[in-house]
């Protein structure tokens, strides 16, 4: 499903009604219908509802959803802010609406208080909203987020931005959000996110093709937008899944590339290999006994001249995943940096990794390369600092994938995708459960796994990023978020991949 900002969402509607010539009032009675329909829907309290009405189109919204309440038999007090100024299908609307048993109070001093009634609908603003609210309308977003028992926006809560994730000032806390023709870039993004609610995305007939036509490659990753996981022919074998080389660990870190090899194996692979220090290989040895292993060098961290027996072993295998575990000493910066310039594999580069891959490096993985940071590693490659990263991630992961040739996944609650094409997700199927040591390990592994079947590395990101989501899920629905641990998630790969295979 696509994600669309004001810019995008207002040529959809323009098209839709300019070119399709589907009329502006017909498009606003059907999103009135459609809030009217999910609040039906409800199974919470629905006798007395306050509509806070401002005077743009989101407005008009409003009054039309009070005349469908209405005619329902529901008691509905509409608080309208400057009517005089309202034009075209709004004050349609209003003049309307001013036919109906509905009382309709105009707001012009003091704001309201909404604890009277079951539901609040925020009609104030739309998605074109920009810059902080101040005033009167500060103080009637902040009366209905205090006196309200449920709160309902009609497409996005009053005081965000529908092209922006961040939040400039006060706004509308929603308890559900009804949007229209798609989700917008608050919708699926934190800070914003966290305001919307419960969202709910509705047809109001902008036709798909117009959407198209205004689309900036940006999607949210449902199940349906995934690559195929086909079933396996009964003439298959190890060598058909490829061998995959998990390559990491070092004094005390051990433990990632093991589980970021257990969920590779996992996601399918045919062979896996966990490449660690020579000193440290007893941990493979004695941990999971489907993980092969291969020493390197003596110690209990790689060192640059190491590479050579690397790049020897990896001659015929599929895929490499570096970093994991695998230590910030500078000798095994030069280990990374070499063994990646040495090798023309497609590459799965995290953690550590990334700390050692520096701009030559980072050339050198144009084409063939999935990097996954977090927020803080992303803010170190970039050299910007985290509060600049969180507040223009989406455009700054998009540039970095184009600039530099790679698939970028950058971790979060909204991980993104991006690729070197442009195109770009965003996954919020995740889990709180997933906010613990280990969960980029096996996203790691879940992504290498699938390149080791043949996935090209954005498919792979794309599958390993939502597998990781709904196995965090499940874990979690069989014990507390809290404590559940990676070993937990990697038992729940299966049943996912089983759900989601043709």
């Amino acid at each position: 499903m696509e994600i669309l900002n004001s810019a995008s969402m207002s040529e959809a509607d323009r098209l839709t009604i300019q070119e399709t010539g589907i009329p502006s009032a017909v498009l606003m009675e059907n999103a009135a219908r459609s809030v009217f329909e999910y609040i039906a829907s409800l199974d919470i309290p629905k006798e007395r509802i306050a509509i806070a009405a401002g005077s743009g189109n989101n407005g008009g919204d409003g009054f039309a959803l009070a005349r469908h309440l209405a005619n329902a038999g529901v008691v509905v007090d509409v608080f309208a802010c400057n009517p005089e100024k309202l034009k075209g299908d709004a004050k349609l609307n209003y003049d309307i609406l001013l036919n109906f048993p509905v009382s309709i109070i105009e707001l012009a001093g003091e704001a309201p208080f909404f604890d009277s009634y079951d539901i609040t609908v925020d009609a104030i603003f739309g998605t074109g909203f920009k810059g902080e609210v101040t005033g009167f309308y500060a103080d009637l977003i902040e009366s209905v987020n205090e006196t309200s028992n449920y709160v309902i926006s009609i497409d996005i809560p009053s005081g965000l931005s529908g092209s922006s994730h961040n939040v400039a000032g006060i706004c509308v806390d929603a308890d559900s959000t009804v949007t229209f023709c798609r989700p917008k870039i608050p919708h699926c993004m934190f800070p914003a996110k966290k305001f919307c609610g419960e969202i709910a995305v509705t047809d109001i007939s902008i036709p798909d093709f117009n959407v198209d036509k205004v689309s900036e490659g940006l999607f949210l990753l449902t199940e349906d937008l995934l690559p195929r996981i086909p079933r396996r022919t009964e003439d298959s074998h190890k060598g058909t899944y490829g061998h995959a080389v998990i390559a990491g660990g070092s004094a005390g870190k051990t433990g990632a590339a093991m589980m970021a090899s257990l969920s590779c194996l996992t996601a399918g692979a045919g062979l896996v290999t966990c490449m660690l220090p020579a000193s440290l290989n007893y941990v493979a040895e004695n941990g999971a006994f489907e993980v092969m292993s291969f020493p390197v060098g003596k110690g209990d961290h790689f060192h640059g001249e190491d590479y050579l027996d690397a790049v020897s072993f990896l001659k015929d295998k599929k895929v490499l995943a570096i970093g994991t575990g695998i230590g910030r000493n500078e000798e095994t910066g030069e280990f990374i940096r070499r063994i990646l310039k040495a090798t023309s594999l497609p590459a799965v580069i995290d953690a550590d990794g990334l700390y050692h891959t520096d701009k030559e490096t980072l050339s050198s993985l144009s084409g063939r390369a999935v990097l996954t940071p977090h927020i803080g590693e992303f803010a170190r490659m970039t050299g910007l600092n985290i509060e600049q990263v969180q507040a223009d991630r989406l455009n700054l992961a998009r540039s970095f994938a184009a600039e530099n040739g790679v698939v970028l996944v950058l971790k979060s609650a909204d991980t993104i995708i991006a690729t070197p094409e442009g195109i770009t997700f965003i996954s919020i199927n995740g889990s709180p459960a997933l906010a613990k040591g280990g969960s980029g390990d096996c996203l790691t592994g879940l992504i290498t796994g699938f390149i080791s079947q043949g996935y090209e590395p954005a498919e792979a990101a794309v599958l390993g990023s939502y597998i990781l989501g709904a196995a965090g899920r499940k874990a979690a629905e069989e014990m507390s978020e809290r404590s559940v641990m990676t070993s937990h998630v990697i038992k729940q790969i299966g049943t996912v991949i089983s759900e989601l295979e043709d």
